[in-house]
C-alpha cells in the first residue's frame, strides 16, 4: 500500500478481494476412478474456519470503503492537540503518538480521537500511527509525522496567606485533588458528545495564561498553571464551552466549588472556583448553556474563573481550542 497526502488527508488503497473455486480432474494413461490398476480417486472438502466467500451469481459484493486519516494540523504546540479522524468502513482504533495511546471514538462522519502534548513532550517532528479494525476483520495501519513547536512558558508570582498555605497549599491536599482529577479526566466515553465550535466560558479580562510557572510567596517559580483564569465580577454567568455531560459539580479544597463536562472521547473541562452551579451531575447541557457563576472559593485571591481543558488526563490549554491553533 503507497500512501498519497492532500491538505492534511491521507489516502490508503487496499486490494480488492475475489473468491471463486475450480476443480478439474483429468485421467491419465486411460485410467479412471473404477478402473482395477489399484487407483481411486477421493474429493475431501477441507474444514476451515474462515472459508472463502462465494460470490453468488447475479449479486455485486458491497466495496470496503478504504479508510482516510484527516488530521487538523500537522503542527501542535506544547499543550495543544490534534484532532486524529479516520473515515471509511472501520469499526475501530486506536492512535499513538508520543508514547501514549488514544481510542477512537464514534464520532458522527468518522471514528476521532483528541491527541494531547503534554507540556514538556519533545519538540520536533514526531511520529503518528494509528492502528484501525475494518468491517472485514482486515487490520490496517495509518502513519504520519505532526511536528511539536516548542511553549515559551511565563511566569507570575502569588500571595497567600499563612492560613490559606497551611490548609490548601498542604502537597497531601494538593496530591488527593489532583488524584480524584486524574481519575475523572482519564475516563473515556465512547462517543461524541461535543459538536461545533468551541467557546470561550466567561466574560472577563485573561488573567493568567496555561502552563505559566509560578512563584509562591517568593519561592523559586516551578510547576505549570494547570488552567486559563478570567478576572470577572461574583455572580458573572459562566457558560458550557461546548455540549456534554456533567459529571462533577461538586466543592472541591483547591479548586472550591467545580463544574466538570465530558465531551465524549476522552475530552473534559473544568470550571472552577465558582460561586454556584446551575447543574448537577448527570446532566447534559449544549454549547452556551449557563452551569455555573464566577466566585473566590478554594485557593483563590479574587474572583475569577479556572478553566480547564484535559484530554484523556493530560490537561491542555484551553484557549487553544478557541484560538484555531489546534487547526480546529
Amino acid at each position: 500500500m503507497s500512501p498519497a497526502r492532500v491538505s492534511g488527508v491521507r489516502w490508503w488503497f487496499l486490494p480488492g478481494f475475489a473468491a471463486g473455486l475450480s476443480l478439474l480432474l483429468t485421467a491419465c494413461g486411460g485410467a479412471s476412478a473404477d478402473s482395477d490398476d489399484g487407483i481411486r480417486v477421493t474429493l475431501v472438502t477441507p474444514i476451515v474456519s474462515n472459508p472463502t466467500p462465494t460470490v453468488i451469481p447475479g449479486t455485486t459484493p458491497t466495496p470496503i470503503v478504504p479508510p482516510e486519516l484527516v488530521i487538523s494540523t500537522f503542527e501542535v504546540h506544547q499543550a495543544g492537540a490534534v484532532l486524529v479522524s479516520v473515515t471509511g468502513d472501520i469499526t475501530g482504533g486506536t492512535a499513538s503518538f508520543l508514547g501514549r495511546n488514544y481510542k477512537l471514538a464514534k464520532g458522527s462522519q468518522s471514528m476521532f480521537a483528541f491527541v494531547a502534548v503534554d507540556t514538556e513532550d519533545p519538540v520536533g517532528p514526531q511520529p503518528l500511527r494509528v492502528d484501525v479494525a475494518l468491517k472485514n476483520s482486515s487490520k490496517v495501519t495509518l502513519q504520519d509525522t505532526v511536528h511539536v513547536v516548542r511553549t515559551d512558558w511565563t511566569v507570575d508570582s502569588l500571595e497567600f496567606t499563612d492560613e490559606q498555605t497551611q490548609a490548601l497549599l498542604d502537597p497531601k491536599v494538593v496530591a488527593d485533588e489532583l488524584a480524584m482529577l486524574k481519575t475523572i479526566y482519564g475516563g473515556v466515553t465512547p462517543e461524541k458528545l461535543w459538536t461545533g465550535a468551541w467557546q470561550v466560558p466567561v466574560m472577563g479580562a485573561l488573567t493568567a495564561r496555561y502552563g505559566e510557572q509560578r512563584s509562591i510567596n517568593g519561592s523559586v517559580p516551578s510547576g505549570h498553571h494547570g488552567g486559563t483564569d478570567f478576572g470577572a465580577a461574583e455572580g458573572t454567568p459562566v457558560v458550557a464551552t461546548n455540549s456534554g455531560r456533567v459529571v462533577l459539580a461538586r466543592q472541591l479544597k483547591v479548586r472550591g466549588t467545580m463544574v466538570i463536562i465530558d465531551h465524549g472521547g476522552g475530552l473534559f473541562s473544568g470550571y472552577a472556583h465558582l460561586s454556584k452551579t446551575l447543574v448537577t451531575e448527570g446532566q447534559l447541557v449544549a454549547s452556551g448553556d449557563p452551569i455555573a457563576e464566577v466566585g473566590n472559593t478554594g485557593l483563590s485571591t479574587g474572583a475569577h474563573l479556572h478553566w480547564e481543558m484535559a484530554s484523556q488526563g493530560i490537561l491542555l490549554d484551553a484557549l487553544r481550542f478557541t484560538d484555531g491553533t489546534n487547526g480546529f
